[in-house]
């Protein structure tokens, strides 16, 4: 991010202020004030209480963002896959040196581990879109207020369970990467491809205007393989197993017929096998899509895979976008 001063305007009483312009971050202008004992919920800045300035709404830049990060994770209901721990602390320690700006997260419902999990990321607004008959919930957490959202459940039921589609937008300055566009994120059905097919169709991101699609697809990228390494490790074993065949096709609608751009992808154009895994089975089935624009002034800086195989049962995708200049 670019060196950015805060302007801070303090309420003493009803007549006086205090305007006072700090090169230091918020926090730490907040804990300079704490210093000197004064009671914060006396004080407001922009007629806000100080205290809950700081907390909730945070502050403004009056410069502008360069960089914006997001994260995409399967959270396994903040459940240790083989412990059955709950996983809300550990996983947010994991992302937490990444100072994400948003996270879109699979498998969640609006509890306690939810709520918890966004505080102790310091990601303060959040939204959770739940199907019908299942536990499936998908959720957005931002640094920013969300300005609408809508949440889409599928018509059809596989085992009785219906997917989700929650779309975002985020109430940012036009300085933002959140500016003017719309987020989604779904988890997909794991056992069919045709299934994840109608589904997507059905969502119809380029119809919504969806600007960045994340989620858990369940479907995989015939890119991603050696040719040694899909015999053995996917289609041997699917095979062995009774699971279904591997396919290609949602992921081909995605980019080829839809036209988003596998961010992963676009980063690592060489990474193969092992290097590319985000689920258990040894796949990549985890992505951020980007819709192309010509004309927009920002560009994807990097994207990466960040090992949280140990909290729950997926790896966790990264992306960072940096500001043209």
């Amino acid at each position: 991010m670019s060196s950015s001063f805060f302007v801070f305007e303090i309420k003493v009483n009803r007549e006086n202020f205090i305007t006072i312009l700090c090169s230091q971050s918020a926090d730490i202008f907040f804990l300079w004030l704490s210093s000197f004992s004064l009671h914060l919920t006396r004080f407001t800045v922009n007629g806000c209480s100080l205290k809950k300035h700081f907390l909730c709404t945070r502050r403004k830049r009056i410069f502008k963002m360069s960089t914006f990060r997001l994260a995409t994770v399967n959270a396994h209901s903040f459940r240790n896959p083989s412990t059955g721990n709950n996983t809300c602390e550990e996983l947010a320690s994991i992302f937490k040196p990444f100072k994400l700006d948003l996270i879109a997260v699979q498998e969640i419902i609006e509890n306690n581990s939810w709520k918890r999990f966004c505080e102790l990321v310091d990601l303060p607004y959040y939204q959770v879109g739940l199907p019908a008959g299942s536990y499936l919930g998908n959720g957005f957490a931002c640094r920013y207020p969300i300005r609408e959202y809508s949440n889409q459940r599928t018509t059809d039921k596989c085992k009785n369970e219906t997917r989700g589609f929650l779309q975002c937008v985020f109430d940012a300055t036009e300085d933002s990467f959140l500016h003017n566009r719309t987020f989604a994120v779904t988890h997909l059905d794991h056992l069919d491809e045709k299934n994840r097919l109608r589904q997507i169709k059905e969502f119809d991101p380029l119809e919504k205007k969806i600007d960045v699609l994340l989620g858990d697809m369940n479907s995989l990228s015939e890119n991603d393989y050696s040719d040694e390494y899909f015999e053995e490790n996917i289609r041997q074993l699917r095979q062995k197993s009774n699971w279904e065949p591997p396919f290609f096709d949602l992921t081909n609608f995605i980019t080829k017929q839809l036209n988003y751009r596998d961010a992963f992808r676009l980063k690592n154009p060489d990474l193969k096998d092992e290097k590319v895994v985000t689920c258990r089975f040894h796949t990549r089935i985890d992505y951020i899509y980007l819709k192309p624009n010509e004309n927009d002034s920002w560009s994807l800086e990097d994207c990466f895979i960040i090992n949280t195989s140990n909290v729950t049962d997926h790896n966790a995708v990264f992306a960072s976008l940096q500001k043209k200049n």
